[in-house]
């Protein structure tokens, strides 16, 4: 099944913003990106709000996304304790 160019281009435009977010992320936390891909992965963060919420979050500044990822992981995680 052939998979059209609208496809793969909001799909490369959500992994695009997915990537730079992470980055700035890890950078402002001071954290290896590959470690905090996988804290976010664990708790849904990239399927369930950088991918899904793309439509909405591509309208904000990197920096917004940014805290939006860092805020949401914290949350997830501060529920484990």
């Amino acid at each position: 099944m052939a998979v059209d160019s609208t496809t793969q281009d909001l799909d490369y435009r959500k992994t695009h913003l997915a990537v730079a977010a992470i980055e700035n992320a890890a950078t402002k936390l001071g954290v290896d990106s590959a470690d905090l891909f996988v804290r976010l992965q664990k708790h849904g963060i990239v399927k369930d709000g950088l991918f899904a919420f793309y439509d909405e979050l591509h309208t904000q500044s990197l920096d917004w996304v940014t805290d939006f990822i860092i805020e949401s992981l914290r949350n997830r995680e501060t529920k484990e304790v």
